[in-house]
């Protein structure tokens, strides 16, 4: 390895991201919801992981919500509620702990409604239970910033790109706040297969933007590289750009 290759490989290293263990188990977590497009599943499993307020389990390792205390926290409504509950109670999540054990499990497993229909009862496998509460240690900053912001979000490309932005907010503080893209890799982060930028900015960028800023502590800027070297013609673009922006003082996010 030449020098030139060296100093190429240290500053790839020290651009990875800083992600505690814990913090990894929230990213997989929302991955596992998102990936089932189960937006509300994901909406209440970061409630049961404690991140807004500590929950209480009975002996089976249940919680009993109001039913309308719940849909007004994760904003949404009573059909949308029970028409989510497949989705929520079969949604896997894969982990792996830090003596190397590797497993899954379904967070959420049991989903009931008491007779009147006014509360719902969840329950959860223990393994799950442990995994939340592991979250609470040294991640609950981390889910707690994710679940202040969340709740507000309505698409799930909103929902990856404000965990990507809470991801890159966790570089080492001696590198900035940006992440370079290729279009292959935004494709496989947001789960599509776009042919081109464009695309990639109008179906994506643009309205996840526009979404994010009005609710999020933290935003984002984005601009495209152009190919190195390329010919004349039309500007083929090679790279997009994302900045992570602080948002805490603007007045939508401070309404929220």
């Amino acid at each position: 390895m030449n020098p030139r290759e060296a100093m190429k490989l240290q500053k790839k290293k020290s651009q990875e991201l800083y992600l505690p263990h814990n913090i990894k188990l929230a990213v997989n977590l929302i991955h596992a919801f998102i990936k089932n497009n189960n937006i509300v599943g994901l909406k209440i499993a970061i409630l049961l992981s404690g991140a807004k307020n500590k929950i209480e389990y009975d002996k089976d390792n249940g919680v009993i919500f109001s039913v309308d205390e719940l849909c007004e926290t994760i904003k949404t409504d009573k059909r949308t509620l029970s028409r989510s509950k497949k989705k929520i109670t079969e949604t896997y999540y894969e982990y792996v702990l830090q003596d190397g054990t590797v497993g899954g499990t379904r967070p959420i497993h049991t989903m009931e409604y008491t007779p009147n229909n006014k509360y719902i009862r969840l329950e959860i496998s223990s393994r799950a239970k442990q995994l939340f509460t592991e979250l609470g240690k040294g991640g609950y900053q981390f889910t707690k910033a994710i679940s202040d912001n969340l709740m507000d979000l309505k698409h799930k490309h909103s929902l990856r790109m404000q965990l990507f932005l809470e991801m890159v907010n966790n570089y080492s503080d001696k590198v900035g706040k940006r992440k370079r893209m290729t279009l292959e890799d935004a494709n496989g982060y947001f789960g599509v297969n776009y042919e081109n930028f464009y695309e990639l900015e109008r179906k994506i960028l643009k309205p996840v933007k526009e979404e994010i800023t009005l609710s999020n502590r933290l935003t984002f800027d984005y601009h495209f590289e152009e190919e190195r070297n390329k010919g004349t013609g039309r500007p083929k673009y090679e790279y997009v750009v994302i900045d992570v922006i602080d948002n805490s003082q603007s007045l939508f996010a401070q309404a929220r």
